[in-house]
């Protein structure tokens, strides 16, 4: 089975506009793992530099890592004794 090509309509510098190619070359252009980006395309029918952006990253509102912990994740029980209960209350019953 050959490899589907997806026309490029960006401006990359190593990608030249309106060429074809795989998604397997897309991937090592952007530095994202194969079967992500062939994934990013699977419905694509062009490519545009959203497509090329890397993993776990926004470019509208900056990168966030993945490792973090937010305020709303953190524990909302505030005494040793909420904590306690909640976990308990955790816990299945049979």
């Amino acid at each position: 089975m050959a490899a589907r090509l997806i026309k490029f309509m960006g401006s990359h510098p190593d990608l030249v506009t309106g060429h074809m190619y795989t998604a397997r070359e897309y991937a090592s252009v952007s530095g994202v793992p194969h079967n992500a980006m062939a994934t990013r395309l699977h419905r694509a029918l062009e490519v545009h530099d959203s497509h090329l952006r890397p993993l776990h990253t926004d470019t509208k509102f900056g990168s966030k890592s993945r490792g973090t912990i937010t305020p709303k994740q953190m524990s909302s029980f505030s005494t040793h004794t909420e904590k306690f209960s909640g976990e308990w209350l955790k816990r299945r019953l049979t």
